[in-house]
């Protein structure tokens, strides 16, 4: 037993001692550090047989799985396979790599994917739609892509092209000078109905309020096509708030018999900057009398706190409705709440029935919105002396 520990302890120490036994440290970093997933990582599969198959069939089924993969793409191998094959002779193998470009995410990518890109654009105008959407996928905002794609819609007849285009503008457009008039030229020359609300998407969520860009919305929310004028509406909202334009749009657009016209503009009001507006108060009048929606009667009294003249009839439309035990709940809030802005021509009846609200309100909302109207009348909520004291002589 002696002879054999012996013999055990000697031979460890001979392994021990040996360098050829213990990997350096080099080694062992590398071994640590080992960078980029196993060669047998689907994208690499994918790639290598895309890259160096034969058979049509097998490289188009690789391609197609590379646009489909929805993880980020950042192997170097993968992403100059497919900046090779977005020259391909095979119109569906190159389809399909421009697409999978969208997810080269890696910072170190974004020239040589950009420079790809930009170039195939301008070769092959088969897939112009689809650099338009890898640019927008990679929300690829740089000036020299929106130069070139601003330059392809000022000439381009393709609709197809021109949504593709446009709906990357909406995403990621600079919202300079140059691209509103790119696309409010656009939108002259190009009748389509799809390409108008694209361009009118792109400017109302890109731009930054130019005159041109406002007298197009202001001009189109009047369009006899509803889905086009609520968009336009919908742009004024965004950037017309300042602006006398969105005034005169919706004083034709609140005439609307159609409901969701009706309550976008309504919707765009509040948006806007306070500015009495005698026409749009006496329509507005006439919604919450005559009325029987409950939602647009209550926007259109909202709507009187921002055009409201604080005439005579804007002023007895919203004490009737305070009054009316017909009214909702929302209804005499909004009416509370702007009668303290409007009825400063009527201060004593305006006092008197936000008082009464305030006392006898069924509700915390309605009583603090009365509350809320008064402070804006200039006083505070409270009974009036007079009613104190006929209620204290009858107590008597």
């Amino acid at each position: 037993m002696k002879a054999r520990a012996f013999l055990f302890s000697f031979f460890a120490v001979l392994v021990l001692a040996n360098p050829l036994f213990v990997p350096d440290a080099e080694a062992r970093k590398k071994s640590r550090k080992a960078k980029g997933p196993p060669t047998t990582h689907p994208m690499i599969l994918w790639s290598k047989t895309l890259s160096e198959s034969t058979n049509l069939e097998d490289r188009r089924v690789n391609a197609y799985k590379l646009s489909q993969y929805s993880q980020p793409i950042f192997q170097d191998a993968v992403v100059e396979t497919l900046t090779k094959c977005t020259k391909d002779s095979d119109l569906r193998i190159r389809v399909l790599c421009t697409k999978a470009l969208g997810n080269a995410s890696q910072q170190k990518h974004a020239l040589l994917v950009r420079k790809t890109l930009m170039e195939t654009f301008e070769s092959d105008p088969t897939l112009k739609s689809t650099i338009a959407r890898t640019f927008q996928a990679r929300e690829d905002d740089n000036a020299d892509v929106q130069a070139l794609l601003i330059k392809e819609v000022s000439s381009s007849k393709n609709n197809d092209d021109i949504n593709a285009i446009l709906e990357y503008f909406e995403k990621v457009g600079d919202g300079t000078d140059s691209f509103v008039k790119a696309l409010t030229t656009l939108y002259k020359r190009v009748g389509d109905a799809k390409v108008r609300r694209n361009i009118v998407k792109a400017l109302s969520e890109r731009s930054n309020g130019q005159d041109s860009v406002v007298e197009l919305l202001a001009e189109c929310a009047q369009d006899g096509h509803t889905p086009l004028a609520l968009m336009c509406l919908s742009g004024l909202q965004q950037q017309a708030r300042k602006d006398a334009r969105a005034w005169k749009a919706i004083e034709s657009t609140v005439d609307s018999d159609d409901p969701d016209v009706l309550m976008a503009s309504l919707d765009v009001i509040q948006a806007l900057a306070d500015t009495p507006n005698p026409k749009i108060s006496m329509r507005l009048v006439e919604l919450v009398d005559d009325g029987d929606d409950t939602d647009v009667q209550e926007k259109a009294l909202l709507a009187l706190g921002v055009c409201g003249d604080s005439s005579e009839p804007v002023v007895k439309a919203l004490l009737k409705t305070l009054k009316s035990k017909e009214s909702s709940e929302g209804m005499k809030i909004a009416s509370a709440l702007v009668l303290g802005k409007q009825g400063k021509g009527s201060p004593d009846s305006t006092r008197l029935a936000l008082n009464e609200c305030f006392e006898n309100a069924g509700s915390k909302g309605l009583k603090t919105a009365c509350q809320l109207g008064l402070k804006e009348l200039g006083v505070t909520a409270k009974a009036e002396p007079e009613k104190k004291g006929a209620e204290t002589t009858k107590g008597t």
